[in-house]
């Protein structure tokens, strides 16, 4: 794939995760993630983890009905390992853990970000051209 392909393909992931979000929770970890999606035109319910033990994540969520998530945590070595923890507890819990648009993020920016925070500047850095 050629580079303007995986940017074509980046943006399709953004669009799927704005549909997507309309009827599930997007878990981040923190305001800045947040930030960087709503300029992108992600809405919907946004969690922010930032120090909060998973399992009152899982909790909460299990009291509000919600059975499945989106989880776009960073790429470095702590938001691997949160991802990872997230997954497990959750998936015991019985909630849905949707980590493909992630993965996608990950391919379609050729490892360019190392959080979410920076998705809105590559994207629009790349938009310029």
């Amino acid at each position: 794939m050629r580079r303007d392909e995986y940017f074509e393909r980046l943006l399709e992931v953004i669009e799927e995760l704005k549909i997507e979000a309309e009827e599930k929770p997007i878990i981040v970890e923190g305001k800045r993630d947040v930030e960087s999606l709503e300029k992108l035109g992600v809405e919907g319910t946004f969690i922010v983890i930032a120090k909060t033990p998973i399992y009152l994540i899982a909790d909460e969520l299990i009291k509000r009905g919600i059975k499945e998530v989106i989880l776009l945590t960073d790429f470095d070595r702590r938001g691997r390992m949160l991802a990872k923890a997230i997954v497990e507890e959750f998936r015991y819990r019985g909630i849905k853990v949707n980590t493909k648009i992630r993965q996608e993020i990950f391919i379609y920016t050729n490892s360019g970000i190392r959080d979410i925070e920076s998705l809105f500047s590559y994207v629009n850095k790349r938009s310029l051209f």
